[in-house]
């Protein structure tokens, strides 16, 4: 079973056709045609129906693919693998929430370079869509969100810290109520993908402080920068405006949430880690905070 075939058999899952395959991997039509052929050879398997344009995966197909990936993630962790003993080297690629990935995760990466400096390290920004199916696929290696204290099949979940949320206020509003305050200004959300929205949306809810008028961002910076620029009123993690709050640029009223919520790092229980994935991993624990659970 040649390695690149199980790629190109990956690739036409993803993208859901042979052409759209191609063209993600600069490959011709007919070289990923061949590539699957040979894969089906080497299997006895037929791993597509194709009805029409459509490629479908067949009930074989669809219990290969979860292998296929095991094997794509296995051999790029495997050429990671340093030469030189007891150094680690290779790459780590990270998906993170904005509060997180700007106002957390650099302390976390600082501790982690100056233990092992060679490793290459990507950040993807997340909105909170498919972020966990993109650890599932092994399209990402730790993810990092905040929210309740949450459990998935096959994840091991990090408790990295408690965090506190509040109103943030724009300056000179100390005085006024939420209610007075929803007068005067729109109530400013995250989207609606953001981990924590339906929180913020009860707190509202509870408090009998449904508002009238409404902003909505997928950036918590823009949402800062609109409270500060006297736009509206928002309800965001305290360690987003801290910075800001220390130097009078806005008010922030800390506030009792439904449930505990945390910042979180999550990987994959189940499947094999690179010694990079387990220094980093290492590194939240010994640094950071404790496990939850491990599968």
């Amino acid at each position: 079973m040649d390695i690149k075939h199980v790629k190109t058999f990956c690739a036409v899952v993803k993208h859901g056709g042979f052409s759209k395959a191609a063209e993600a991997l600069s490959y011709a039509q007919s070289t990923v045609t061949m590539h699957i052929q040979s894969l089906e050879q080497d299997l006895s398997l037929r791993l597509f129906d194709r009805l029409g344009k459509k490629t479908i995966l067949t009930e074989p197909g669809e219990r290969f693919h979860q292998y296929a990936i095991e094997l794509l993630a296995i051999y790029e962790k495997a050429k990671e693998i340093s030469r030189e003993k007891h150094e680690v080297t290779g790459s780590l690629s990270i998906t993170a929430n904005e509060s997180v990935a700007v106002y957390l995760l650099p302390g976390i990466l600082k501790k982690f370079r100056e233990q092992y400096p060679k490793v290459n390290i990507t950040i993807e920004a997340s909105s909170g869509v498919n972020e966990l199916q993109r650890l599932r696929e092994g399209e990402t290696d730790i993810v990092f969100r905040i929210g309740e204290q949450l459990e998935y099949d096959e994840m091991v979940t990090i408790l990295l810290r408690q965090e506190e949320f509040g109103w943030i206020l724009p300056e000179g509003h100390a005085d006024q109520s939420y209610y007075q305050l929803l007068q005067q200004y729109p109530f400013i959300y995250t989207e609606p993908e953001c981990s924590y929205r339906k929180l913020v949306h009860r707190v509202l809810m509870q408090n009998g402080a449904a508002p009238e008028r409404t902003l909505e961002s997928s950036s918590i910076e823009v949402i800062k920068q609109s409270v500060m620029a006297q736009l509206g009123i928002a309800i965001l993690p305290h360690m987003v405006v801290k910075e800001a709050e220390a130097k009078g640029q806005l008010i922030y009223r800390e506030i009792q949430m439904p449930t505990k919520i945390y910042s979180q790092a999550y990987y994959h229980g189940s499947r094999w880690q690179s010694p990079v994935q387990s220094a980093f991993v290492d590194v939240l624990r010994r640094e950071f905070a404790v496990p939850v659970r491990e599968v």
